[in-house]
């Protein structure tokens, strides 16, 4: 599933793998601090919230990466075992 997307700030795309493996990073970075849990969800709900406003990222475009994040966890689930 390697969807390409435009990227809002520049000419270039990026695939839903890229993606993975920022949030591959981001969480690998949670095991190594051992993070709280909820404040490790708190700081990502923070830093989503001020990305969106610095990048000024319109609410309707966040939405639908958000949909579609939720539609390609649904494929894999529906494709495991």
């Amino acid at each position: 599933m390697a969807q390409k997307k435009k990227d809002s700030h520049d000419a270039g795309s990026y695939t839903v793998g890229d993606a993975i493996k920022i949030a591959d990073d981001i969480f690998n970075l949670n095991k190594e601090k051992k993070y709280n849990p909820r404040a490790f969800i708190h700081g990502l709900i923070f830093a989503l919230e001020y990305a969106q406003y610095s990048y000024k990222i319109p609410h309707q475009q966040l939405a639908l990466i958000k949909r579609d994040c939720r539609k390609y966890f649904k494929n894999i689930e529906s494709i495991r075992p």
